[in-house]
C-alpha cells in the first residue's frame, strides 16, 4: 500500500472505499474485509465526506455516509456495520493501520472545513498533501497527539486500573495525554502522580502505535514503583490495584499497546 492523502478521483467506480456511517465501519462477513469495492455499491464517493488515503493498485478513499438512508450493498452477499475498537481487537496489524489511518483522515477533513485564521473555506494542496487556507496560505496537516501508557511495576506486581471510560471489568496501565512543553518521560511522571498518588523510577521506552480516536499517537513505557501509596483520584480513575500473573483482571488484547505492555509482564514473570 502506498499511503498518500488526495481528493482527486481519477477511476469511475474502479475503486476501493472503506466506510463509516455513524461511526461504524462497512465489513463484509463472508470475505472478511472492511476493503470494499466500489462497483459493488450503491455510492456516488463524491455525494459525501471521503478523502483519498493511500493506493494498492487502485485508488483507496475513506468515505463517510452518516445519515444516508439508501442501501448501499448491491453486489456483497452480506455488508454488516462494526464498531470501530471491535475491529481493532480481532484485526491483524495491517488492517489496523489502514482502519486507523482512514479514520484519522476523516476526522482531519470534518473538522478543518474552515480555516481558523480567516474563516473560509479551506483548500487542498496536491504538492503538499494538506489543506491551506486561501487567504493567509496557512497550511493545515492531520493533527496527532501523543499519548503516554505507562506500565508500573513493583517486584512480581503490575499496576493496573480502571478508567471511569472504560466498560465494568476492564482494567489496563495508566495513560494520559502529553502537555506543551513536557517530555515523554515526564509526562509518565506527572500522570501517575496525578491518578494513582506514587512516584515513579527506572522510565524505559518500550513502544509506540497509532491510536485512531481520534488522532492520538501512543506512547509506551515501563517504569519502576519507587513510594508512596495508592490515592485514587476518581475523577478518571475510579479503581487502581496491584496484580500477580496469577490473578490478572481482564485487559486490552494484545492488538494493543496496553495489551502488548501487560503481555511483556506476564511473559517476564511466568
Amino acid at each position: 500500500m502506498h499511503f498518500k492523502r488526495f481528493l482527486d478521483i481519477k477511476a469511475s467506480n474502479n475503486n476501493i472505499l472503506i466506510i463509516f456511517n455513524n461511526n461504524k465501519i462497512l465489513y463484509e462477513p463472508n470475505l472478511k474485509t472492511f476493503l470494499l469495492e466500489e462497483n459493488l455499491l450503491n455510492i456516488k464517493i463524491k455525494d459525501h465526506l471521503y478523502i483519498g488515503i493511500g493506493n494498492n493498485g487502485k485508488d483507496v478513499y475513506a468515505v463517510d455516509i452518516s445519515n444516508n438512508s439508501n442501501d448501499v450493498n448491491i453486489g456483497y452477499e452480506s455488508i454488516v456495520e462494526y464498531d470501530l475498537r471491535h475491529l481493532l481487537a480481532i484485526s491483524d496489524p495491517k488492517d489496523i493501520v489502514l482502519m486507523g489511518r482512514a479514520n484519522q483522515l476523516l476526522h482531519w477533513i470534518k473538522s478543518n472545513k474552515y480555516s481558523g485564521y480567516s474563516g473560509k473555506l479551506n483548500e487542498f494542496n496536491t504538492k503538499e498533501e494538506a489543506l491551506y487556507c486561501p487567504e493567509t496560505s496557512s497550511m493545515i496537516y492531520p493533527l496527532i497527539s501523543p499519548c503516554v501508557l505507562a506500565m508500573v511495576t513493583k517486584g512480581n506486581e503490575i499496576l493496573l486500573a480502571r478508567n471511569n471510560l472504560f466498560p465494568e471489568g476492564l482494567f489496563s496501565v495508566l495513560a494520559g495525554f502529553v502537555e506543551v512543553s513536557e517530555s515523554a518521560e515526564e509526562t509518565v511522571e506527572r500522570e501517575v502522580m496525578e491518578e494513582v498518588g506514587i512516584k515513579v523510577k527506572n522510565i524505559n521506552y518500550y513502544g509506540s502505535q497509532p491510536w485512531p480516536f481520534p488522532s492520538q499517537l501512543m506512547l509506551g513505557y515501563k517504569c519502576e514503583y519507587e513510594s508512596g501509596d495508592l490515592i485514587i483520584d476518581n475523577n478518571e480513575i475510579v479503581e487502581a490495584n496491584w496484580y500477580t500473573v496469577d490473578n490478572l483482571p481482564y485487559v486490552p488484547p494484545i492488538t494493543s499497546l496496553s495489551g502488548k505492555l501487560i503481555n511483556s509482564f506476564v511473559e517476564d514473570h511466568s
